[in-house]
C-alpha cells in the first residue's frame, strides 16, 4: 500500500484533466502554469487505462529509453549573472523592495545549488521509482517472473542515479529479478547523440536560427523585470541585458519545481503570460535544435544508432523465445529526437511558425523530467505473430505504421518500417 500511494502521490497530477494526445493553447497553459516549464516540467501522472492485449497474448519483453529525473540546473550561469547585477543595483539605490526580496531568495537558491550543477534531486529519484512501480504493476506476468533486467545509462551522475533508483524499485518488488546495470563509454555511441555521424546540411538552418534569436529576445525581453525589480529601469538597462536577465530568471523559476523541499518560487518575477512565453521560447528552441522543424538541419540523425540498437536487441529477444526487460537511461537530447524518429504522434507537430508552434508541439508532453518511451512486446502460444505497442510517458500512443488492432502493431510491420527508415537515411560517419 505504501508503494502504491507513493507512485500516485509523487507524480504531478495537473495533466489529469487534459486529453493525453492534445496540445495546448495559451488559455489552457494559464489554467495549468506548471506545464509552462517545458523540459523542466515534472513527470505527469499517466491518465487513462492501458488497452488489454488481444486474447491469448502475454507481454514477454519491454525495451525502454528514459530521461533522468528532476535535477538542478546544469550550470550556475544564471545565478552568477543575476545576483551580482542585483547587488550592483542595490548599491546604486535603484533596487525596488520587490527586487530586494527576489535577491534574498536567489541567494538561498544559489547556496543550495552550489556544487550541485545537474545533480539529481530527491524528486528525481522518486519519479523513477514511481515509473518502475507502475511498470511492474502494468506487466506483472513479465516483471513478476525470474527474468533478466539489463540497464545502461550515460556516465552522467544524475542519469546513473536515475537508473539505480529505477532498478532498486524493481528489485524491491521482485527480489528474484536478475538486474544488471552498467554505465560505460562502451555504450555511449547509442545512449548519447552520436557526434561521429554526418548530419546533412540545410540551406534554411541559418535563417531559422536568426528567426529564433529574434523570437526569444522579443518574448524574453526583460521589460517586466526592469519595471518590477528596479526603481529606475533606464539606469538598470545601462548595465543589464534584458534577455539574459529574463532568460536566467525563467530557468531558475522553472528549476524550483524540481526542488519542492526548498519552498522557493520565482514565478512572481513574471506575469503568467511571461512564464508561458518562456515555455514558447524553449519549445521552439528544442524543436529547431533537434531538427524537428521543417527546414532545420536533421540533428536527429545522431540517434539512429539508438534505433538500430533497439531493433537489433528486440530481434534477438524475439528469435530466442525468451523474456526480459531492456532499460536505457539518458537525456532529453536523445529522448526528444527518438520520439520523432519513432513517429509517436506527440512528436510530429513541428512547424517553422514559431509564434504558434506550441499549438501543435508541446515539449512537456515529450521530455518532462523522467520522460520515457516504452515498447512492449506480446506473443501468443502457437503463433509467430508478435505484437507491440508504444507508450509515451506510459500512455498509449500511435506511430506511422499500418495496423488492424490499434494500439497494437504487428512487429514484422514495425521492424520493416524502421529498417527501411535506416536504409533510406544512408548514414555516413565522419572520418577519423
Amino acid at each position: 500500500m505504501r508503494r502504491l500511494k507513493t507512485a500516485f502521490v509523487l507524480c504531478s497530477v495537473f495533466l489529469a484533466c487534459l486529453t493525453v494526445g492534445a496540445q495546448v493553447d495559451r488559455t489552457e497553459l494559464r489554467a495549468h502554469p506548471d506545464l509552462a516549464t517545458g523540459n523542466y516540467c515534472n513527470y505527469p501522472q499517466p491518465v487513462g487505462n492501458l488497452t488489454p492485449a488481444p486474447s491469448g497474448y502475454e507481454p514477454f519483453y519491454i525495451t525502454h529509453y528514459g530521461r533522468h529525473g528532476a535535477r538542478y540546473m546544469t550550470n550556475d550561469r544564471p545565478y552568477k549573472y543575476i545576483i551580482p547585477k542585483l547587488d550592483t543595483a542595490k548599491m546604486m539605490g535603484i533596487l525596488s523592495p520587490f527586487g530586494e526580496d527576489v535577491l534574498r531568495r536567489l541567494r538561498i537558491a544559489e547556496e543550495n545549488a552550489r556544487g550541485r550543477a545537474g545533480d539529481l534531486t530527491d524528486l528525481g529519484r522518486k519519479q523513477h521509482r514511481a515509473i518502475a512501480f507502475r511498470m511492474y504493476r502494468n506487466f506483472p506476468s513479465l516483471l513478476g517472473d525470474k527474468v533478466e533486467v539489463v540497464a545502461n545509462s550515460s556516465t552522467t551522475r544524475r542519469v546513473m542515479l536515475s537508473m539505480a533508483s529505477f532498478c532498486a524499485e524493481l528489485r524491491g518488488l521482485n527480489p528474484s529479478l536478475s538486474v544488471k546495470m552498467d554505465a560505460s563509454q562502451h555504450d555511449m555511441y547509442y545512449i548519447l547523440p552520436n557526434d561521429s555521424i554526418v548530419v546533412p546540411e540545410s540551406v534554411r538552418d541559418g535563417q531559422l536560427y536568426d528567426e529564433l534569436d529574434v523570437f526569444k529576445r522579443r518574448l524574453l525581453s526583460g521589460d517586466h523585470q526592469f519595471e518590477t525589480l528596479f526603481t529606475d529601469s533606464d539606469r538598470a538597462r545601462s548595465f543589464i541585458d534584458g534577455y539574459t536577465l529574463a532568460d536566467g530568471l525563467w530557468n531558475i523559476a522553472s528549476d524550483m519545481k524540481c526542488l519542492p523541499e526548498l519552498h522557493l518560487s520565482f514565478d512572481d518575477a513574471f506575469t503568467l503570460d511571461g512564464l508561458i512565453d518562456g515555455h514558447r521560447v524553449y519549445n521552439a528552441s528544442w524543436c529547431l535544435w533537434e531538427g524537428l522543424m521543417p527546414g532545420a538541419r536533421k540533428s536527429y540523425y545522431r540517434i539512429f544508432p539508438l534505433l538500430e540498437n533497439i531493433l537489433s536487441e528486440a530481434e534477438k529477444m524475439v528469435e530466442s523465445g525468451g523474456k526480459g526487460v531492456r532499460l536505457r537511461f539518458g537525456h532529453d537530447s536523445v529522448l526528444l529526437p527518438l520520439a520523432y524518429v519513432l513517429g509517436v504522434k506527440e512528436a510530429l507537430g513541428g512547424t517553422d511558425d514559431m509564434e504558434n508552434l506550441h499549438l501543435s508541439f508541446s515539449l512537456f508532453r515529450l521530455v518532462p523530467m523522467a520522460g520515457n518511451v516504452q515498447i512492449v512486446f506480446y506473443r501468443k502460444a502457437g503463433s509467430d505473430d508478435v505484437l507491440v505497442k508504444f507508450l509515451m510517458n506510459e500512455c498509449e500512443t500511435s506511430v506511422p505504421v499500418s495496423t488492424d488492432m490499434y494500439p497494437y502493431y504487428h512487429w514484422k510491420d514495425v521492424d520493416r518500417y524502421y529498417r527501411d527508415m535506416l536504409r533510406s537515411a544512408n548514414i555516413e560517419y565522419k572520418e577519423d
